[in-house]
């Protein structure tokens, strides 16, 4: 990680824009125009919330487990626990693309 750590904090931070943002409904919002769009990147979620996962990944790469992305991720509703596996698959899945609840 010593080289390029801008770049894959970044390549990080999209993953799990994008994670959340097929999970939860919602488009990805912010401008190219602006200087600091690679840090600005945010999404705007179904329900009217705004995110800005590449800041995240950036705190919790500064800050450690206290910023975890996994509690990130289940208080904008995220279902992270194991899924059954599917017919013919001995694996059980995480629930990244699911909502809590279904």
């Amino acid at each position: 990680m010593a080289t390029g750590l801008g770049a894959r904090l970044f390549g990080l931070g999209c993953y799990v824009g994008e994670t959340i943002r097929l999970s939860l409904g919602g488009v990805r919002a912010g401008g190219d125009a602006d200087p600091a769009s690679e840090i600005d990147v945010a999404v705007r979620l179904s329900g009217g919330s705004v995110i800005w996962p590449v800041q995240r990944v950036v705190k919790r790469f500064q800050n450690g487990p206290e910023d975890s992305l996994v509690v990130y991720g289940v208080s904008l509703g995220l279902d992270l626990r194991p899924h059954a596996a599917p017919p013919g698959d001995a694996k059980p899945r995480m629930g990244l693309f699911r909502r809590r609840g279904d």
